[in-house]
């Protein structure tokens, strides 16, 4: 079964071949015929030979022939039956009033007299001609397109041998015969395309009811044409009237009341040229015909109206995607008019050094350098440019449904917020599918409020709920939806619905995180006063026990009866232990904080860590009469950022010398902490310390966003580092 249709198929494609290709030369037959045909070139009668008009610039002219003169003979032959193929001077016999004239007059090939009628029934020809080629090559298995391949081919045929040849005596009987036919057969094809295009009307039961007659009376019609009688000739034209009235109807109630939305965009254009072809030949020409009557449009009027059906077909095709072929032509556009302009580009400056250097290869090789760079560098900015042009030619009345599919997808899988979901949806497919801006609502809101006639309300569900509501805005055009719309906009509500699981899951990624940062900070919060709280036990109870039982041992070394060998041992090791307990005070709770304030503090904190390291530090500290209304909370902390950057640069910095600031200005504090150590790189962004292993800088940034402060770390490799904190007394 398939080898039978793909052999059908290539007998039909060798068949159109052949036809388009009978087309063309037929053009240049006619051509070739009407110069090897030689014609007085003036205006004349045929039948009665009074010459109606003689332009000033013609042979005739040249020769004395004047309006009104009526030609009898030429070389002897009686004008009526005269025809030649040479090029020769003629001797014409004239009549003026009551003398006879013998007159040379040179002849003229037919071509140039009839050159505006030729030239326009070539334009007309090979505008039909190329429409439909164009077609049936790009959507060949397509019935329509076969359909309107015959039939437009038929009518350039037709057209070609009738506005060539203006004056009927110097057309052959052949030409006479294949115009009919070409005519005639167009009828009947413009009758059987608008039965199944735009939309397929009727059964096929009741489409054969009406070509079976159709064709039979083409055929009767044609006869009648052929008879050469003014009577058939009436009834031939008065049934091409009937058959294009009857195509036109069919046309339009496919238009009114069987295409959709969609395809009445698409098909606007096309009845409006079928209509201003039809119309003007109708009432200007073929009722004054089949009325009998003289006074009738020209011939060469008639084409001009003729070809507004084709470049119709044509714009629809480029414009509104008429046999969905938008895409390739799309890109032929664009790649030609890049390929135009880079042909431009090189052949102006090519011309010029042609002109005035010929000879200079240098500067030759140079130019086409520089202009192969320009264009390599600028290609991608032009190509982006001219698709935009040609995109807003091709899709000013629809949308490229490909490209909103991909441009949107792509957009949503890169939404994880709300707002970019909301952008996406309400501004972005507006702006690609011609819309009105569009909202993205709650469902509780889309209920309260009252959505517009032209919207669509679209619900976004996650987890079989609905959490949102998409509400489209209306056309641009303000036409009804077509069902591909709402077939795309479909598509694009269960991406969004995708999207905005993603935009909630973050949300809620984001929720726990600040619920574990919340709690992070509240435990940072009770391990200080914790920490104050032990550091106040112990103070209070074991070193208070230690330094009574001290005092005690004292007294005990100072009576002469105590023993003397093991008290100062352990008096020593009570001091000893004395010690570490205020060691451990201190650094749970510095008490200098409490006592004389954050500068006090580091500044003792900055001394025994330079005697236990060796490294010197320089202290530019604030007053601590200036910190006296700083909280509790912010001074322990910044003290234990100084204290954790100070064990940072003695472990890992390997640093000579080290600085230790306290800024206190316009209620904005301070603290920085640079050494010239080592130094590391950075990671890209604060969130990446964690994971490179930098606990401790994690810890500082935790306790300085405890206290609402800004945290900043500068390093370099062999650079150094410095630590950085920023706080604001309205924090």
């Amino acid at each position: 079964m398939q080898p039978d249709r793909h052999a059908r198929d290539q007998i039909v494609r060798l068949l159109f071949i052949l036809i388009a290709t009978g087309v063309i030369v037929l053009v240049g037959y006619v051509i070739y015929f009407q110069w090897s045909t030689l014609t007085l070139d003036c205006a004349f009668d045929w039948q009665s030979g009074v010459v109606l008009d003689v332009p000033q610039d013609s042979y005739a002219n040249y020769a004395g022939v004047l309006p009104g003169d009526v030609i009898l003979t030429i070389e002897g032959v009686p004008f009526q039956q005269w025809q030649s193929r040479e090029i020769e001077n003629r001797a014409v016999e004239l009549r003026r009033g009551a003398q006879i004239l013998i007159l040379e007059i040179p002849l003229a090939p037919l071509a140039l007299v009839n050159l505006p009628n030729l030239l326009g029934a070539i334009v007309v020809t090979l505008t039909h001609w190329s429409v439909g080629v164009y077609l049936a090559w790009r959507r060949f298995r397509q019935l329509q397109a076969r359909l309107f391949f015959v039939m437009v081919m038929s009518v350039a045929t037709g057209l070609l041998l009738f506005l060539a040849f203006p004056q009927l005596h110097y057309r052959p009987y052949w030409m006479e015969v294949l115009s009919s036919i070409g005519f005639h057969l167009a009828g009947a094809l413009v009758v059987h395309y608008y039965l199944t295009f735009p939309v397929v009307l009727g059964t096929p039961r009741q489409r054969r009811l009406i070509l079976i007659p159709t064709y039979s009376l083409m055929l009767v019609a044609l006869g009648l044409r052929l008879s050469a009688t003014d009577l058939g000739i009436r009834l031939t034209f008065l049934y091409n009237t009937i058959e294009i009235s009857a195509a036109i109807v069919l046309l339009v109630y496919s238009y009114l009341r069987r295409a959709t939305p969609d395809g009445r965009r698409r098909l606007r254009l096309v009845v409006f040229g079928a209509v201003a072809s039809a119309i003007p030949p109708f009432l200007f020409y073929l009722l004054p015909t089949i009325a009998g009557s003289t006074t009738r449009m020209p011939g060469w009027m008639v084409g001009p109206f003729l070809i507004v059906s084709p470049l119709s077909y044509l714009v629809a095709i480029l414009r509104d995607n008429l046999f969905h072929i938008d895409r390739a032509l799309n890109r032929t556009f664009v790649y030609a008019i890049l390929s135009l302009g880079i042909l431009i580009l090189y052949l102006g400056p090519f011309l010029l050094i042609y002109r005035f250097a010929p000879g200079d290869w240098l500067a030759q090789t140079m130019i086409a350098a520089a202009l192969t760079l320009l264009v390599g560098f600028t290609f991608e900015w032009s190509r982006t440019q001219v698709q935009r042009w040609v995109d807003r030619f091709f899709y000013g009345g629809w949308y490229d449904y490909p490209r909103v599919v991909e441009t949107i997808s792509a957009a949503l899988a890169r939404s994880i917020e709300r707002a970019q979901l909301n952008d996406v949806l309400t501004r972005q497919v507006a702006a690609l599918m011609q819309l009105r801006a569009g909202l993205l609502v709650e469902p509780a809101e889309a209920a309260t409020t009252r959505p517009g006639d032209a919207t669509l309300d679209l619900p976004l569900v996650f987890q079989n709920e609905t959490r949102a509501i998409w509400r489209v805005g209306a056309r641009q055009d303000d036409e009804d939806w077509s069902t591909t719309d709402r077939r795309i906009l479909t598509t694009l509500a269960r991406q969004a619905e995708v999207a905005l699981g993603n935009v909630l899951l973050v949300e809620m990624l984001r929720q726990q995180l600040a619920v574990i940062r919340a709690t992070q900070h509240q435990l940072i919060r009770s391990r200080e006063a914790e920490r104050a709280r032990l550091a106040r036990d112990l103070h209070d109870g074991p070193i208070q026990d230690l330094v009574g039982l001290n005092i005690q041992l004292g007294l005990l070394l100072a009576t002469p009866a105590a023993p003397t060998e093991a008290l100062p041992a352990l008096r020593q090791e009570v001091r000893e232990l004395l010690s570490e307990l205020r060691q451990v005070c201190a650094e749970l709770r510095p008490p200098m904080l409490d006592t004389l304030g954050l500068s006090a503090a580091l500044r003792v904190l900055a001394d025994h860590w330079s005697a236990q390291t060796g490294i010197p530090i320089q202290l530019d500290l604030a007053p601590d009469a200036t910190l006296r209304a700083l909280p509790g909370e912010v001074a322990v902390n910044l003290y234990r950022v100084a204290q954790e950057a100070l064990t940072n640069v003695a472990k890992h910095a390997t640093a000579r010398r080290v600085s230790l600031q306290l800024v206190w200005d316009d209620a904005r504090l301070t603290l920085a902490l640079a050494d010239d150590g080592c130094g590391f790189a950075l990671p890209a962004a604060p969130d990446h310390l964690t994971a490179r292993g930098h606990f401790g800088l994690v810890g500082m940034r935790e306790r300085v966003e405890l206290i609402g402060g800004a945290f900043a770390v500068e390093s370099a490799p062999g650079k150094g580092t410095v630590v950085r904190v920023c706080w604001t007394a309205s924090n």
